[in-house]
C-alpha cells in the first residue's frame, strides 16, 4: 500500500517557475488524497511540494544533511589530479517542513529518501534529479525495489524516450508517465 510519496526534482527552480507551481499543486493534491510526502528538504521543487502539502493540511518530511564535510568519509582523497571540496554551508531547510530528518552525508540522505518512499514522483531537474532517478531505476531493474516511479517532467519524458531506443536499456514496468498532477494522484490511488 502506498502511504508515503518521495517527490524529487530540481532544488534551484524559483517560485515563479512553472515546475515550482506544478510542485505546489502536486503537494496539495497528494495531501488531500491522504498521502504523506517526503522530499530533500531544501529549496526549489522540495520547498514547493512541502508548501503545497502543508497549506493543504497534509504532513511532509524533509530529509536534510547535517553538514557537508570535505566530501564523505572515504571519498576525501588527496592525490595529484583530485581536488578536494572545501567545507561549505548547505542552504537552510525550507520553512514548510513539518518534520526534518537530518542525515550525516548526502549518500545517507538519498538512501533515506529511497527507503521512505512507497512510490517516487520525479519532476524535471538537473544532474541531482537524474542521479536519484537512475539510482532508483537501477535498483528497480535489479529487483531490489518494486515501487511505482512516476515521471511528470517533460524533459524527463524526452530523456527516457531517447534511452528506450537503446535495446540494452531496460525500462522497468513500474515506470509510468503522467501528463497532469490529477493523473499522478489517480495512478497512486488506483
Amino acid at each position: 500500500m502506498v502511504r508515503c510519496i518521495a517527490v524529487l526534482g530540481s532544488g534551484t527552480v524559483k517560485s515563479d517557475h512553472a515546475t515550482y507551481q506544478q510542485a505546489i499543486k502536486l503537494g496539495a493534491l497528494l495531501a488531500k488524497a491522504g498521502f504523506k510526502i517526503c522530499h530533500g528538504g531544501y529549496g526549489g521543487v522540495m520547498e514547493a511540494v512541502a508548501r503545497g502539502c502543508h497549506e493543504a493540511g497534509g504532513k511532509n518530511i524533509g530529509i536534510t544533511i547535517k553538514k557537508l564535510p570535505h566530501l564523505t568519509p572515504g571519498l576525501n582523497v588527496s592525490r595529484p589530479g583530485v581536488k578536494t571540496v572545501k567545507q561549505r554551508g548547505l542552504r537552510s531547510k525550507n520553512p514548510w517542513i513539518d518534520r526534518e530528518i537530518r542525515m550525516p552525508f548526502w549518500q545517507a540522505r538519498l538512501f533515506k529518501l529511497v527507503d521512505m518512499g512507497d512510490a517516487y514522483i520525479f519532476l524535471d531537474g538537473a544532474t541531482g534529479t537524474l542521479n536519484e532517478l537512475f539510482f532508483i531505476w537501477e535498483m528497480t531493474n535489479k529487483g531490489l525495489l518494486d515501487r511505482p516511479i512516476i515521471l511528470i517532467g517533460k524533459r524527463l519524458r524526452v530523456l527516457v524516450q531517447f534511452l528506450k531506443k537503446d535495446p540494452s536499456v531496460k525500462i522497468p514496468k513500474q515506470m509510468q508517465f503522467a501528463s497532469t498532477i490529477p493523473a499522478v494522484v489517480r495512478n497512486l490511488q488506483g
